[in-house]
């Protein structure tokens, strides 16, 4: 396991995945989720949660990522691992959000896809990263 590696994969994915979601949720499409949001929603962010559950996704993705890498190119191969991620960690939750909270389903089907997008791009990094061959295997 190359802990270097690993390091500068999580912190490089983290940068990249936090800044697109801020850009996502608050910029692109602020008033979708404003008007799509949950009766529970607070009025302002907490961010230290959001920080953190990022810092611990972004963890995940670059400890697991060597271990599934079979070979191929960083960016189809990290796009395809970063996607899988993303639907394994975003639909089953959206999901249990939708039925426990008013929480409408286009905003469970926008959240998952964003998601799959995010977590791909974050995949492309950890796996330009961690480049090809049998280094991440170490």
């Amino acid at each position: 396991m190359n802990k270097k590696k690993i390091i500068f994969a999580v912190f490089a994915a983290f940068v990249v995945m936090f800044v697109l979601s801020g850009l996502w949720h608050m910029v692109i499409l602020g008033d979708f989720y404003t008007s799509n949001d949950v009766a529970l929603a607070r009025t302002e962010v907490n961010m230290l949660p959001v920080v953190l559950g990022v810092f611990i996704l972004t963890f995940l993705m670059a400890v697991i990522y060597p271990s599934v890498y079979k070979g191929g190119s960083p960016l189809k191969e990290g796009f395809r691992f970063g996607a899988v991620i993303g639907i394994i960690w975003a639909l089953p939750m959206q999901l249990v959000f939708h039925g426990i909270w008013n929480y409408p389903l286009s905003g469970v089907l926008v959240d998952s896809a964003w998601h799959i997008v995010e977590q791909g791009l974050g995949g492309i990094v950890i796996a330009y990263i961690f480049g090809t061959g049998k280094q991440n295997k170490k």
